[in-house]
């Protein structure tokens, strides 16, 4: 019988392409969704729906009954919330619970999905930040809530001795995400054509990326080992001219030096409290990246999993692709038809 896996969070934009991956590789998925989410990710999938929320340790333990490991996606994914507790919270009960639940039904490891928030930026614009890095930053919630609940879950995994392995991904850019996380704003604003970039270099790695190595770490990798999942790191700039490139938008720059970034995204918040707006720029975005440097070493995911990256052009290519699909977008025809026809995306969103 192929092993079964629990993926947490698995309706979100990264557990949509981490399902898929795994399905890819004949594992059945137990897929743990709370009971009025969006399933629109998952739509077609042979998995297995088990509902609860994180916060519900014996609707955990129960979805993890049969299952041989653990991926640990849910999480609540916001840059500008009303309290750090909105995001804090669930982070932290839910890692508890899954390390409860993981001990209470025999599962062999835990695939713990981190951020590269819980490693941080540099002020050294050449600095190459690695696994052995960990963020003393407390300027987005989603940020400090990365931070502290993988360092719970390390604890646990010794308390416990339960094996896992953490991974800490970029910003995801690219398919399956149907409510535009914060990571595909920066993107979609410039296919929109009112995106803007600041100096400063921001790391990304592809959705489809994200998700295989979230496959792969289920038998691949070093248990105890934390493995950075990241493209490459590049310029905003980079990024904005290459997106404005591909989907003939304008993105503007602004050369503006950091404690100006900071005032500007602090009046789009008060903007945004007075009307109810999310914005684009916070002053914790500001702060985290205005000026800083988010390159990390990726040498170690490479070598230890072989795997090869998509590059930046393949990944804000499928990103346009993906927002034009499901509409979220709308480019010029032309644009749309030189990244292949509507036929064989369409086919592609559904079934791969």
């Amino acid at each position: 019988m192929n092993p079964r896996i629990l993926v947490t969070g698995a309706n979100g934009h990264l557990g949509a392409n981490t399902v898929r991956s795994l399905l890819k590789k004949n594992y059945n998925v137990n897929a743990f969704v709370r009971n009025n989410a969006d399933l629109s990710g998952l739509t077609g999938l042979p998995v297995t729906y088990c509902f609860g929320d994180i916060r519900d340790r014996e609707a955990l333990v129960k979805a993890a009954r049969g299952c041989d490991a653990i991926i640990h996606h849910a999480a609540v994914y916001k840059v500008w919330a009303k309290t750090t507790a909105e995001v804090m919270e669930p982070a932290i009960e839910g890692t508890r619970n899954i390390f409860d639940a993981a001990a209470r039904s025999g599962i062999r490891r835990i695939v713990y999905t981190s951020s590269t928030y819980a490693i941080g930026t540099a002020k050294d614009s050449k600095q190459l930040l690695t696994e052995k890095d960990w963020s003393d930053q407390d300027y987005v919630p989603y940020g400090i809530a990365k931070t502290k609940s993988e360092q719970i879950a390390w604890e646990l995994s010794e308390k416990n001795n339960i094996p896992m392995i953490a991974l800490c991904p970029a910003a995801i850019y690219g398919r399956y995400d149907y409510k535009i996380t914060p990571s595909n704003r920066l993107p979609v604003d410039i296919f929109k054509g009112v995106g803007m970039t600041v100096k400063g270099v921001l790391s990304v790695v592809d959705a489809r990326d994200a998700g295989e190595l979230h496959a792969l770490a289920v038998t691949s990798g070093r248990v105890g080992e934390r493995y950075i999942v990241s493209g490459g790191g590049y310029a905003f700039r980079e990024i904005g001219k290459l997106a404005a490139k591909l989907s003939g938008k304008r993105v503007v720059y602004i050369p503006f030096g950091r404690s100006v970034n900071i005032a500007t995204a602090g009046i789009m918040e008060t903007i945004a409290k007075l009307t109810g707006w999310t914005p684009p720029f916070t002053t914790g975005l500001a702060k985290e990246y205005s000026h800083r440097y988010a390159r990390f070493d990726n040498t170690k995911v490479i070598k230890e999993f072989n795997y090869t990256f998509y590059s930046l052009e393949d990944t804000i290519r499928d990103t346009i692709k993906w927002f034009s699909f499901i509409n979220k977008i709308k480019l010029n025809k032309r644009i749309i038809n030189q990244f292949g026809p509507e036929a064989e995306w369409r086919h592609k969103a559904i079934a791969t």
